[in-house]
């Protein structure tokens, strides 16, 4: 399981449930011994192999002799009767509950286990295995939230939404997965054909081909599958003497049906249909998130828990033509070599392996290859992965974007400044100059000086799709017309991520002209790019004459609709076409099924502002702000503003202080709040926090001309000098400010 961060369409899930059939399974697995008994044995101990199972004295790797855990008012016993496995939940505050563990899932180095709390609803408990040898830390059990207090009210408390095996998890441990989830009645009907990772979820007609062989209906040569298609391929990557790194033989690009396969679960993404098909495109399938604030850093390496996908397309290996297979095993999953041996397969070991090029002692960790392009990072408190970019360590970045580097993160008495002069000296003649990190880091901060630099890496064919679509989608917040114009020609690239970018980027115009602009997007050959273009028009009415395109996009919400998310985004679709009672149903569901997700009620509050019932919504408001723990300051502030406008200034001050104090990255928590501040006759108060929170928002627009407004009253010429320069940065021809800049130098 994985704290997934909310993007601004609200999109995620999975899916999945449960009925287990041994028919298929058994087509899927056993069969497949009798022709590929060397595979399928290597497959049979491999995390595919193990990705969840029925629990038995085997399958069970954890302590459910009695043992006890406590976390933060959370308390767990696991127990054995007969031949189940039991679990005591005791909640603080509440009565204990006792379930039967229905499933494991995983084996290392955590195991964790599911409960049926509804019929066909499975939840994963709070409290998982810590697989690991004793020596490494590990028999134990252990929260997987470890510094979080969760109450049964938050969002990631183990009985909510984001803790669900049928939405979170299901469809990437089990095969033929089928979420099958009602809507009206909020229950799951999962289905699947084999409980774990099987043939089939990555050969497409495996189950038929080998039904067919056993009943020899079936010639050997019938079945193409394009996987083992590309195994059995002669051409590859070949190291001639003298070459430094090895070079693909082939006479074309080469092709990797695989990636398509392994993309469907080792991604970050939402699903746009239910369950997976290997013989499905990815893209016709999922809608893969790009390298977004909060799942990566600036520099592209891996922040949050995004599995693997996006990290490997920045990288050279991937542009070279590299595939999983080629270091990982396509069956154990295991990698093909140990160390330095695997990295020295394609590269020159006397080049590369050499204390010349690594620095390090040889036999050192520093000298592993792995050490200084694939850091590792921890996730679900046991679990470290390696960042699959492959980059050189860039502390001169570090520096000005806050990006790890692999050198400091070693050496920790050591900071960026000393890393980067280290990394100088060593190689005076390195060519990594790239500061596409810099304009990264600038424009999700909202700074004009990132222009340029996404400019470059728009147009800069050399550099990976999922880059420049990232970059694209970050024109919104810095975007000129340079930059609309290069987005604009982006919506006819080949490659569909960047398509996807550009469509993004269109959010800043007209409904009119985004229509104009996005319609033959509705009809493009990639599903993932039409929901997309359909999502950013859904307030453009004349669209919805392309009905494939919408269906698509409300087929894909309702994958996500067993979470707050999914409702809100089928409210939202609602209200773009006027049917507000509808809106309001699915937002009220979103509350009813999701209570901790703020945006649904905020929004429903806004419905209800709209068609006269504010005073309702106001209700809801200050009911959600004054009940559990943790809220989301979005709520205080929304609170805050129906305040106002309800004329309680004093209250709405604690309610709007308490959203901009939780939030300080928020800009417009900041500026609502001193606004109101202001109105409030606390002029003074207002002037100094505008300065302070200029240190912190350079360039919001709002909080600028604010203050440029106070500077101006208070005749305060060099506060207003500053101002103005800051506004100008962000529009330099507005002749406004140029004429206003002059009059103040004077």
């Amino acid at each position: 399981m994985h704290n997934p961060i909310l993007n601004t369409v609200y999109l995620f899930a999975l899916c999945m449930g449960l009925a287990f059939s041994s028919a298929s399974s058994s087509a899927d697995d056993e069969s497949c011994v009798t022709c590929h008994g060397d595979v399928t044995d290597k497959w049979a101990g491999s995390h595919h192999g193990k990705a969840m199972a029925e629990p038995s004295t085997e399958s069970v790797l954890g302590d459910f002799s009695g043992t006890s855990i406590s976390h933060h008012g959370q308390t767990a016993k696991f127990s054995k009767q007969g031949d189940s496995f039991q679990v005591d939940m005791t909640d603080e505050g509440h009565a204990p509950q006792s379930y039967t563990v229905a499933y494991v899932f995983g084996i290392t180095p955590l195991q964790q286990y599911l409960v049926e709390t509804e019929e066909g609803r499975y939840q994963v408990l709070p409290f998982a295995w810590d697989s690991r040898d004793k020596q490494e830390g590990g028999q134990r059990w252990f929260h997987i939230y470890p510094d979080e207090t969760l109450p049964p009210g938050d969002r990631l408390h183990w009985q909510q939404p984001l803790q669900n095996w049928n939405g979170m998890c299901a469809d990437c441990h089990s095969t033929g997965l089928k979420r099958n989830y009602d809507s009206a009645s909020d229950t799951f009907k999962t289905t699947f054909d084999s409980v774990n990772v099987s043939c089939s979820s990555c050969h497409a007609g495996a189950a038929g081909h080998a039904e067919g062989r056993m009943s020899g209906h079936e010639d050997k040569g019938d079945w193409v599958d394009p996987i083992v298609s590309y195994l059995n391929d002669s051409e590859g990557f070949v190291r001639e003497d003298g070459m430094p790194t090895a070079q693909y033989t082939g006479s074309a690009p080469r092709k990797r049906p695989e990636m398509q396969v392994c993309a469907a679960c080792h991604s970050r993404r939402a699903p746009l249909s239910d369950g997976i098909d290997p013989a499905v495109g990815f893209l016709d399938q999922f809608t893969p998130s790009l390298l977004d604030d909060g799942l990566y850093f600036a520099d592209g390496q891996i922040q949050d828990e995004v599995y693997v996908w996006g990290s490997f397309q920045q990288s050279k290996m991937f542009e070279a033509g590299v595939s999983c297979f080629d270091c990982h095993d396509s069956h154990s999953l295991k990698l093909k070599a140990e160390g330095n041996n695997l990295c020295t397969s394609c590269h020159a070991p006397e080049v590369f392996d050499d204390e010349s090029h690594t620095k390090h002692p040889e036999e050192s960790s520093g000298a592993e290859c792995v050490s200084c392009h694939m850091p590792e990072r921890t996730y679900m408190v046991v679990d470290p992965r390696r960042d699959h970019s492959f980059k050189v360590p860039r502390p001169d970045l570090s520096r000005l974007t806050g990006s790890p580097n692999a050198c400091v993160t070693c050496h920790e008495d050591k900071n960026n400044t000393w890393a980067a002069d280290t990394l100088k000296e060593w190689y005076p003649d390195s060519k990594q100059r790239d500061r596409s990190a810099v304009a990264i880091h600038g424009a999700r901060r909202g700074h004009p000086s990132a222009r340029a630099g996404l400019l470059s890496i728009i147009n800069d064919e050399s550099k990976p799709a999922i880059a420049r679509a990232s970059a694209l989608e970050l024109v919104p917040r810095v975007g000129d017309s340079q930059l609309l114009d290069a987005a604009r020609k982006s919506l006819a690239h080949e490659e569909p991520l960047i398509r996807i970018g550009a469509i993004r980027a269109m959010a800043v115009l007209p409904p009119e002209q985004r229509l104009e602009l996005l319609k033959p997007l509705l009809e493009d050959s990639v599903k993932a790019v039409r929901t997309e273009a359909a999502r950013q028009l859904l307030d453009a009415p004349e669209a919805r004459t392309f009905e494939k395109a919408f269906a698509e996009l409300k087929g894909a919400d309702l994958q996500a609709a067993w979470r707050g998310e999914g409702r809100m985004n089928m409210a939202m679709g609602h209200e773009f076409t006027g049917e507000a009672s509808e809106a309001e149903r699915e937002y009220r569901a979103s509350l009813k099924i999701d209570p901790a997700f703020a945006p649904g009620l905020i929004n429903l509050t806004e419905l209800l502002r709209r068609t006269g019932r504010e005073q309702e919504g106001l209700a809801l408001l200050k009911k959600a702000v004054s009940e559990g723990s943790n809220i989301d300051p979005a709520l205080h502030h929304a609170y805050g503003l129906a305040l106002v406008r309800k004329g309680d200034g004093a209250a709405s001050l604690v309610e709007l202080k308490k959203a901009m104090t939780a939030a300080r990255d928020n800009a417009r928590y900041t500026y609502v709040y001193l606004v109101a501040l202001n109105s409030q006759g606390q002029a003074e108060d207002v002037y100094r926090g505008l300065k302070s929170a200029l240190r912190r928002h350079r360039y919001d627009p709002d909080l600028l001309n604010f203050a440029l407004s106070l500077a101006l009253n208070k005749r305060d010429s060099v506060f207003a000098r500053q101002i103005v320069r800051s506004l100008l940065s962000l529009d330099p021809a507005n002749q406004e400010l140029l004429g206003l800049q002059q009059q103040l130098s004077r």
